[in-house]
């Protein structure tokens, strides 16, 4: 037992902040339980996409994320087994073994571009937290079966609102498409030069907007060759073309933009 406590120490010592915090039950009301919708796995690109959304589905949160932690989470999440464990398999192996026990995620404030997040351990009767990027934290929760928060604060620089009732910043399309108005700060967070495009919210099942390869988290930045320069514009492009006729569009996909085809 003496030597696990020994490696766990040798892990927690190479990672940043480690203080006692306060119980879960004292958690700030601004804080949303998530789970996580999807995610989005892109082996050629630099960067993959996980969508949380909180549990009344009313905000949604795209991350961009590595490869690696992005199959991480999918692997869990639609409960594929490996001969081996694989780095977060590990990790929660670890803790199981010296009785340590992953509390809850908060992700909990965004810096530019750059998001972060805290991890909330119990160990011997005490709370401790400790800094972690939100994938590694995502991919570690979902081990644990342990809760997943995101503060206020990252909510409105960079989530997004899927309430019904909010038809001002969304479009429903019949091909099983919502989008979401862009805003400066998800523009800057998706790396785009100015908040043009429109964000994609939700893909049904089954759709034509699956099928063509749409993911929660894509942003369109052109239909049928034309620039999109808010979501009316997009809204009104639609219209124009009429049902019953297919949809080129061009996407943007962390660092890679993708041309897709809608078909009705």
């Amino acid at each position: 037992m003496k030597r696990w406590i020994i490696v766990l120490w040798i892990i927690f010592s190479s990672i940043p902040l480690m203080n006692p915090v306060t119980p879960l039950a004292s958690e700030g009301k601004e804080d949303l339980e998530v789970t996580v919708k999807g995610v989005d796995l892109n082996p050629m690109g630099e960067s993959s996409v996980v969508v949380l959304v909180d549990l009344k589905g009313e905000m949604a949160l795209p991350i961009l994320i590595g490869f690696s932690e992005a199959r991480a989470i999918g692997l869990k999440i639609n409960d594929i087994k490996t001969i081996r464990p694989m780095t977060h398999d590990l990790m929660n192996n670890i803790f199981d073994r010296v009785k340590v026990k992953l509390v809850r995620v908060t992700i909990n404030k965004v810096e530019g571009s750059i998001i972060y997040s805290i991890l909330y351990l119990k160990l011997d009767g005490s709370e401790i937290q400790i800094d972690s990027r939100p994938s590694d934290g995502i991919a570690l929760a979902v081990r644990a079966g342990a809760p997943i928060f995101v503060s206020r604060e990252v909510l409105e620089a960079v989530g997004v609102k899927l309430a019904e009732s909010d038809q001002e910043n969304r479009f429903v399309m019949g091909q099983g498409l919502t989008v979401q108005k862009m805003t400066p700060l998800l523009g800057k967070y998706f790396g785009l030069e100015s908040p043009e495009g429109v964000l994609v919210s939700d893909v049904k099942p089954g759709s034509p907007a699956e099928r063509a390869g749409l993911r929660p988290g894509d942003v369109i930045i052109e239909i049928n060759g034309k620039r999109i320069h808010s979501l009316r514009g997009f809204e009104s492009m639609v219209q124009d073309i009429g049902e019953g006729k297919r949809i080129k569009l061009l996407v943007q996909r962390g660092a890679d933009s993708i041309p897709l085809v809608m078909h009705p």
